[in-house]
């Protein structure tokens, strides 16, 4: 685990190294930079070797003969399937009961993104 963790860290260090390295080569960064990308590209490489001498120091793990691995809990995970299936199938109906049937689905999102301002074609009677 840890010999794989450190290989992980020293191919970020090389990573780094060739995204400075192009950016650099394209221009987009001067040469006042270079010391923060070359000090943070070698803790990277650094830190993987010593976490592989680290590795190569600690005794190996016992593994037991046989592990138990738990059984998932499938009728938890069926049910919360149906019920996520069935809110997506529910929401889907609603929003078609929901739009009027003269509008597109652009035109009812843009209706409701802009709910303050309703525009209406017919004059409102003034309360007496």
């Amino acid at each position: 685990m840890n010999a794989k963790l450190s290989r992980q860290m020293t191919m970020i260090g090389l990573g780094t190294l060739a995204f400075y390295a192009c950016v650099l080569g394209t221009g987009y960064a001067s040469l006042e930079v270079l010391p923060q990308f070359a000090i943070s590209a070698m803790i990277f490489l650094c830190s993987g070797k010593i976490m592989r001498q680290m590795a190569e120091k600690l005794p190996a793990k016992e593994q037991p003969e046989h592990e138990e691995v738990e059984e998932p809990n499938w009728e938890l995970r069926n049910l919360v399937l149906n019920w996520v299936a069935a809110a997506a199938v529910v929401s889907i109906v609603a929003l078609f009961v929901v739009k009027p049937t003269s509008m597109t689905f652009t035109e009812f999102s843009r209706f409701l993104l802009k709910m303050d301002v309703v525009m209406t074609d017919y004059d409102m009677p003034i309360a007496p």
